[in-house]
C-alpha cells in the first residue's frame, strides 16, 4: 500500500490498483496497477442538497493516512466535509462522504464519466417500459402488455430505485466494459441516470434517511480484471449467495390456484383434483418427480392465506396427499408471504392487529423491523415446516403493500422510505432463519423480491412475466420470454446466480409455441419451474388439441434433460456460491476481450461449456447463432462441428433450441 503525493495530486495504491485524487478541485479516479483508466469522477458531481440548496466538494485542505485509509478534509460552499477513502481489498475501494454535522442533507449525488462505447451492466433483472409508473399493488404495463425493447445495456435509461411489483429484483450496483465495478450502499430509494440526459455522464442520486449510516453517502468501487472478478468482489462485500440442495435444481411443478371442492382419488384416498391430475398424468408421460410447490391460496380465509391450517375444502386429506407425492419422490414446497390476513379468532391478521405487529398504516404487512414480530412470524414457519415435512418455501409479494410513506414510522425508527427496499431482504433473512432452525442446511427458498445482500438467503424466480396480453385475456405474446431470457443474464450481473421464470408466463399463454420455446429456456436455467394461471400442462392447453401430443414430448424431453443437467448445474452453483459467478451468464463473462458479444441478449453460456441460443419468436423454424473463439459441437449431433469466432445458422424445429458444447466437455444428457 504506497501514497504519492505530486502538485494537485494524490495516489492512493494497492498491488492491482490506484485510487487517483485531484486535490484543486475534488476529483476521484481508479486505475489499474499499470496505469489503466478504469472509472473518473466527472468534475463537480460529489454533493448534497439541503434545503438551502445544493452544496459541492471542492478542494483538498487536509490529507491523512492510517494504514489502508485516507482521510481527507474538503471544501463544501461555506462549510467543509470528510471524505475517506479506504482499501476494503486490493481490488474494493470505499468511499464515505460525510458533511458538516450542521448540514441537514436530503440528498447525495455524484458522477462517472462515460466512454463513447463503454456499456453499463446491472442494476436490475427486469425489462420495463420506459417510464411506467403504476400505483403500488397494481402491475406495471409491462405486466400485461411487454415491449420489444431492452437489452443487457443500460445506457440511455434512467433506472429508479425503489422495488416496484413484480419487477422485483435490484441492486444498487453496476458494472461496465471499462472494467470497473460501482455499488451504492443503504436502502433509501434513488436512481441511475446510465447516460440519459448527459450521454457522456452516468449519475446517481440517494436520498438521505433516520439512522447514522444513511445520513452519510457510501459507495464501493471495484476494479476488474473482469466481470467475474468484479462480481466475485461485489458478493463477497454484499453476502455469498446461498447454495440449494441438489434436489432443488430439479424442476418444479405447481398452479396458480387449486380449485375448491373439486376432488380426485390419489392413491384411494380423495384429494384435490389438479394435484391428482398432476401427479397421475406425469406417471402416464414418464415425467420424473421434482419439488411439488402449493401456491396461494392453500389455507383457509381471507386471500386463502389466513392461518396456518390446510383449507380441508381445496385441499382435503392434506397428510394423504403429501404422503402420496413424497411416496413418488415429489420435495414438498408452499407459497408464504409477509402478511397477516383474517380477522377471525385465531387468523394471523387477528393475533398480529392484537399484538401491534402490523407495519405502520398497514392492514397485513408484517413489522419485521419488530424483533418480537419477527419472532412469532418465524416460530409458526419452523413449526409448519416440521410438521408437514416442508422442504421448499415460494416468497411471494416482498414488494407489495410496504407503507413507504416518510410518515410512517417502523418500529425500529426508520421511515418507509428507509425500508421499502429493505423489506425484501428482511422477509428473505427471516424464513432464511427459520428454515434453517426446521431443516438445517436441507431447504430451498425462491423468492420474487431481492435487493443487494437478499443473494444470501434465497434463489429468485421473475415475477409475474406473462404469455399473453393483458393478464391472459388478450392475444399472444412471445415478448414476455424474450424479457426472461434478458432478465436471467440481468439477475447475474447483480448477484443473483439462481434464478428461473413462470414457464409459458405467469398469465396463461395463448400461444402453443410460446409453451414450447419457454420449456426449452427454461430447461437452461438453474431453476426449472412450469406453473402459472390455468394449468400450464400438454394435456390441458387453451387450444385444440387440448392434449397436445408433440407439446407432451417436448415437455417430457426437456424436463428429463434438465434433470439429467443436475451434476453439471451443481458444480456450477457450487462456484456461484463461492465466488458469485452465475451459472447462466452473458457471453461478455467468459469471452470479456470479443467486442461481438458485449450486448449479445438472445445467447448466454450455461456453466462455463454450453452455449445457449434460445429461440423465443414464434414461428421461427431456424437461427443464426454466434460462437465464439474455440471448437464447438452441436449438443444435438456429435459430428457439427465449428470452429469459432463464427456465425452459423442452424435449423430450430419447435423441439429443438439450439445448445452448443466446447468440443472437450464431456456433458450428461447429450443424445
Amino acid at each position: 500500500m504506497t501514497l504519492t503525493r505530486s502538485e494537485g495530486e494524490l495516489r492512493f495504491a494497492t498491488s492491482d490498483a490506484v485510487a487517483v485524487v485531484r486535490t484543486d478541485a475534488f476529483q476521484l479516479a481508479l486505475e489499474t496497477a499499470d496505469g489503466r483508466p478504469l472509472a473518473r469522477q466527472t468534475p463537480g458531481a460529489l454533493g448534497w442538497r439541503t434545503g438551502a440548496g445544493q452544496s459541492s466538494v471542492g478542494a483538498v485542505r487536509g490529507v491523512r493516512r492510517e494504514d489502508r485509509s485516507l482521510f481527507l478534509t474538503v471544501d463544501a460552499g461555506q462549510t467543509s466535509a470528510a471524505v475517506t477513502l479506504a482499501w476494503r481489498t486490493d481490488r474494493t475501494l470505499d468511499v464515505v462522504v460525510r458533511p458538516d454535522a450542521s448540514e441537514e442533507v436530503t440528498e447525495y449525488t455524484d458522477a462517472y464519466a462515460l466512454g463513447l462505447s463503454e456499456v453499463v451492466y446491472g442494476l436490475s433483472e427486469r425489462v420495463g417500459v420506459r417510464g411506467e409508473e403504476a400505483p403500488d399493488g397494481v402491475p406495471p404495463r409491462s405486466e400485461y402488455d411487454p415491449q420489444e425493447v431492452g437489452s443487457l445495456n443500460r445506457r440511455s435509461e434512467v433506472v429508479e430505485m425503489l422495488v416496484q411489483p413484480t419487477i422485483a429484483l435490484y441492486s444498487p450496483f453496476y458494472q461496465t466494459s471499462a472494467g470497473y465495478g460501482l455499488y451504492v450502499a443503504g436502502t433509501t430509494p434513488g436512481a441511475f441516470d446510465v447516460g440519459a440526459a448527459d450521454p457522456g455522464v452516468l449519475r446517481f442520486r440517494f436520498e438521505t434517511g433516520t439512522t447514522p449510516e444513511s445520513r452519510e453517502l457510501r459507495y464501493h468501487l471495484f476494479a476488474g480484471p473482469s466481470h467475474a472478478a468484479i462480481l466475485d468482489e461485489y458478493t463477497a462485500l454484499t453476502g455469498r449467495p446461498f447454495l440449494p440442495p441438489e434436489w432443488a435444481f430439479k424442476h418444479w411443478r405447481w398452479r396458480d390456484e387449486l380449485p375448491r371442492d373439486e376432488r380426485a382419488s390419489l392413491d384411494g384416498v380423495e384429494v384435490n383434483a389438479e394435484v391428482a391430475e398432476d401427479v397421475l398424468k406425469y406417471e402416464e408421460l414418464g415425467i420424473p418427480a421434482g419439488v411439488y410447490l402449493i401456491d396461494r391460496p392453500w389455507s383457509d380465509g381471507e386471500f386463502g392465506f389466513s392461518n396456518f391450517n390446510w383449507d380441508e375444502q381445496r385441499l382435503p386429506n392434506a397428510e394423504a396427499m403429501l404422503a402420496s407425492l413424497e411416496g413418488r419422490g415429489y420435495r414438498i414446497g408452499v407459497f408464504t408471504t409477509c402478511w397477516a390476513l383474517g380477522r377471525r379468532p385465531g387468523d394471523n391478521g387477528a393475533e398480529a392487529s392484537e399484538r401491534g405487529y402490523l407495519a405502520p398504516n398497514s392492514d397485513r404487512t408484517i413489522d419485521l423491523t419488530n424483533p418480537d414480530a419477527r419472532r412469532w412470524w418465524k416460530e409458526k414457519h419452523v413449526a409448519f415446516t416440521r410438521r408437514w415435512n416442508v422442504s421448499a418455501w415460494k416468497l411471494d409479494r416482498g414488494e407489495e403493500r410496504i407503507p413507504s410513506e416518510r410518515t410512517d414510522v417502523w418500529a425500529d425508527g426508520r421511515t418507509g422510505r428507509e425500508v421499502r427496499n429493505a423489506y425484501p431482504l428482511l422477509q428473505a433473512q427471516l424464513l432464511h432463519e427459520a428454515l434453517q432452525e426446521a431443516r438445517s442446511d436441507d431447504f430451498a427458498i425462491i423468492a420474487r423480491a431481492g435487493y443487494a445482500g437478499a443473494q444470501r438467503y434465497a434463489a429468485s424466480w421473475g415475477g409475474d412475466i406473462t404469455g399473453s396480453k393483458f393478464f391472459g385475456e388478450g392475444s399472444g405474446t412471445d415478448l414476455g420470454l424474450r424479457s426472461a431470457i434478458i432478465g436471467l443474464q440481468r439477475a447475474g450481473f447483480i448477484g443473483f446466480p439462481f434464478w428461473g421464470s413462470d414457464t409459458g408466463g405467469y398469465y396463461q399463454f395463448m400461444d402453443r409455441e410460446v409453451f414450447a420455446r419457454w420449456l426449452e429456456f427454461s430447461c437452461f436455467c438453474p431453476i426449472m419451474e412450469i406453473g402459472g394461471t390455468w394449468s400450464h400442462a400438454p394435456w390441458d392447453m387453451p387450444l385444440e388439441p387440448v392434449f397436445d401430443l408433440e407439446m407432451a414430448g417436448i415437455y417430457l424431453k426437456y424436463v428429463r434433460l434438465h434433470h439429467d443437467l443436475i451434476p453439471y448445474t451443481v458444480r456450477h452453483a457450487q462456484i456461484a456460491a463461492e465466488t458469485g459467478l452465475p451459472v447462466a451468464r452473458a457471453l461478455v463473462f467468459d469471452f470479456p476481450d470479443d467486442e461481438a458479444v458485449i450486448d449479445r441478449w438472445d445467447e448466454y453460456m450455461y456453466g462455463s461449456d454450453i452455449l445457449v441460443a434460445p429461440v423465443w419468436r414464434t414461428r421461427q423454424r431456424s437461427r443464426q447463432v454466434y460462437l465464439p473463439a474455440g471448437m464447438w459441437e452441436s449438443f444435438w449431433d456429435r459430428e457439427a462441428a465449428f470452429q469459432g469466432p463464427a456465425t452459423v445458422t442452424v435449423d430450430a424445429p419447435l423441439n429443438v433450441i439450439p445448445v452448443f458444447v466446447r468440443a472437450v466437455a464431456d456433458i450428461p444428457g447429450r443424445p
